[in-house]
């Protein structure tokens, strides 16, 4: 691991480390809250909320089957190295760390529910205040930032959703379109008694327009 990283250990097998730039995240969170409790409180939320949205990507790849190398927690976003994937598969592992977000911000917002029905203690407050700020407002602006279709961000892999939507729509009205009738296949006989029928009013075709021009030589 390079001087830039911190070693956090591992996890089933997969080295977890953390980039310097998560620092910045932190002193970002103090000049929201101005209080070093506070931003203490609230840089171990967004550690955790880091880990949620990496191990979404990495509960997609388990289910695939596609190996994970490492995990790297950063400043404003974090990174799961896997083996190869699939364009398919990337799409699926780039929304499971969203996904995994969401999920956060579901039980933060009934969390924070049920603080506000049912508890009025102020310590309770100071304590869960930072976490619900991390994991709500703060948690919806990062999945933002990680839907982005630029740079190292998901959103370049996640949008593809769009193109591939499209084209299954495609492919879905090529398939209700009316096919063309099928030609009839004729056997030997028949295609025989259609030659003969076709140089018979050949013939006769042949006979009339003789015949009419013989009456017109008399006539003349």
């Amino acid at each position: 691991m390079d001087e830039n990283h911190w070693n956090l250990g591992t996890w089933r097998g997969v080295p977890v480390s953390m980039h310097w730039t998560f620092l910045l995240s932190c002193a970002w969170l103090f000049l929201i809250t101005w209080s070093l409790v506070a931003t203490a409180i609230a840089s171990v939320a967004l550690l955790a909320l880091f880990f949620a949205h990496e191990f979404g990507h990495v509960a997609v790849l388990r289910r695939k089957r596609i190996p994970v190398e490492s995990i790297v927690i950063a400043g404003l976003h974090g990174r799961t190295s896997h083996g190869w994937a699939s364009g398919r598969d990337q799409m699926h592992v780039a929304w499971g760390g969203v996904a995994a977000q969401l999920v956060v911000l579901v039980l933060a917002l009934t969390l924070q529910y049920a603080l506000v029905s049912f508890v009025a203690s102020p310590l309770a407050w100071t304590i869960a205040g930072p976490v619900l700020l991390v994991w709500t407002k703060l948690n919806v602006f990062l999945m933002v930032i990680a839907l982005l279709p630029i740079g190292p961000f998901d959103g370049r892999d996640a949008w593809t959703v769009v193109a591939r939507a499209r084209g299954a729509m495609r492919k879905r009205r090529v398939a209700k379109a009316p096919k063309p009738m099928p030609e009839p296949q004729l056997t030997e006989a028949q295609h025989r008694a259609l030659e003969a029928s076709s140089e018979k009013a050949a013939a006769d075709l042949l006979a009339k327009f003789g015949r009419n021009e013989d009456r017109s030589r008399k006539d003349a």
